[in-house]
């Protein structure tokens, strides 16, 4: 759920983090419909006893595609919505690091989508966190999937 981030931003007053114009707002639901997709499909797999059977069927048929789609619509923007990053691009972020820990190739091949991440992890803020030691690069996943990254 998006509850918790959506009443950060509000208390923040920070309701441009949604987007900045009517339909910045538009294209984030549409962009964290599709991430939601995709989230469900690399959740799926990663709890799926049968991850390692499963993975190149799931990359190949569910993940790239929607990657794809991804990647075509980031051509040209630093973020979803352009220069100023969004909610739905953390939770985005999120979601490529994960497919990039079970997959590498499924992002190397989507060239937007690398760029994205690069500039998502060289603001400084985000930066200077990664750096840090509060950052803790594994686990990503509950101790309760199979999939251990």
């Amino acid at each position: 759920s998006q509850a918790i981030s959506l009443h950060l931003i509000y208390k923040a007053h920070r309701e441009d983090l949604l987007g900045k114009t009517p339909e910045d707002r538009v294209w984030a639901k549409v962009i964290a419909g599709v991430l939601e997709d995709l989230g469900r499909d690399g959740m799926g797999l990663v709890y799926n006893p049968n991850w390692e059977t499963e993975l190149p069927k799931v990359v190949a048929e569910k993940i790239t595609p929607r990657l794809k789609k991804l990647n075509d619509y980031l051509a040209g923007k630093k973020f979803f919505l352009g220069d100023n990053i969004a909610l739905v691009d953390f939770g985005a972020y999120f979601d490529f690091h994960v497919i990039r820990a079970i997959h590498a190739s499924a992002i190397s091949e989507q060239p937007n989508i690398v760029t994205f991440l690069n500039t998502y992890e060289n603001i400084p803020e985000i930066k200077a966190y990664l750096a840090s030691d509060r950052y803790q690069a594994k686990p990503i996943l509950s101790p309760m999937a199979p999939l251990k990254i």
